[in-house]
């Protein structure tokens, strides 16, 4: 394979690295591009955006991964266009130049955090988009502000980690635990148990939207979350019965990789996730006969999340 420092967009601001397959292309003229995974630049946490792009190319995708404006090596934008406005309009830049240099005319984006909510937003925008992979799918812009938000998370974290841990259990019963937090996270969950209707999310009616419509034209939407991860279970109420009858009509698919952290720290973790993009990825170009033998065998079992048809990648 090869890399290559690119520049492009309307000022040729974005800064980005184009990995090219050593052999020509059997991915039916189909590209990738990576989006940054929050504020971290293209490389993501741990390097991960790297391998994937590697094996992406290795499978014979041309792929792109580059900063947003003000993010990595990418200039700052000059005109005060907002993030989710100017992520997808420069996200379309990058197709444009994929398209212009490779002609390449359809196009899969992947991306982590805010990068997942730029690929689906893009996806719902630009018919070029073939498929969409988020990782670790944020339903709201405003999860860092929202305090039922930051409180589910926080419950959470004490659910899945502290209550296990036994520092935890120590700093509980010497003092050095955060009480009010605790005790505003778990009246937050009680609240919620115990109320007989949900709060329905802001986000949830244009959610709706925007899946029946990516679901209508064809374009295949895989969430792919860390099994820990709270935005897992906030896709799923937000999502309501009409997320549940779009993956029982296999539109979407929802996939977990099990005992994965957020970021994808370990190289256990890393490798999965690569493993599990690959898979998914095949099923966009079925031309292509070698991508399969890149899965280890064994790694993918059937499995449902509150009614959802989807599968966990499963610890080697």
């Amino acid at each position: 394979m090869r890399e290559q420092a690119v520049v492009f967009g309307e000022s040729n601001s974005l800064i980005g690295i184009v990995t090219d397959p050593s052999e020509p292309s059997r991915t039916l003229n189909t590209g990738v591009i990576l989006l940054n995974p929050g504020v971290v630049h293209r490389v993501a946490p741990g390097r991960v955006y790297v391998k994937i792009a590697r094996a992406l190319a290795g499978a014979g995708f041309v792929v792109l991964r580059f900063d947003f404006s003000g993010i990595g090596d990418s200039a700052v934008r000059r005109d005060n266009l907002p993030f989710e406005k100017s992520a997808v309009a420069e996200t379309q830049d990058a197709i444009e130049f994929l398209k212009g240099t490779r002609e390449i005319e359809r196009f899969i984006l992947l991306g982590g955090c805010s990068g997942a909510r730029v690929s689906f937003r893009t996806a719902c925008s630009d018919r070029r988009v073939v498929c969409a992979i988020p990782i670790n799918f944020p339903v709201s812009d405003d999860e860092d502000s929202n305090p039922d938000l930051i409180n589910q998370r926080v419950a959470q974290y004490y659910w899945k980690f502290a209550f296990f841990n036994l520092k935890s259990w120590i700093k509980l019963f010497t003092g050095k635990a955060d009480y009010s937090k605790i005790f505003k996270a778990l009246r937050s969950q009680a609240r919620r148990r115990l109320s007989s209707e949900r709060t329905i999310s802001s986000e949830s009616p244009q959610l709706a939207e925007d899946l029946n419509l990516l679901g209508s034209r064809g374009v295949r939407l895989v969430f792919l979350y860390s099994e820990n991860d709270p935005r897992l279970g906030e896709l799923r109420e937000a999502g309501g019965k009409g997320l549940k009858r779009l993956c029982e009509l296999e539109k979407i698919q929802l996939e977990v990789i099990r005992r994965a952290d957020h970021t994808f720290s370990s190289l256990d973790d890393q490798e999965r996730l690569v493993e599990a993009i690959l898979a998914h990825v095949e099923t966009i170009t079925p031309a292509r006969a070698n991508c399969a033998s890149t899965i280890r065998d064994g790694n993918r079992a059937a499995h449902q999340v509150l009614g959802l048809t989807c599968t966990e990648a499963q610890p080697g």
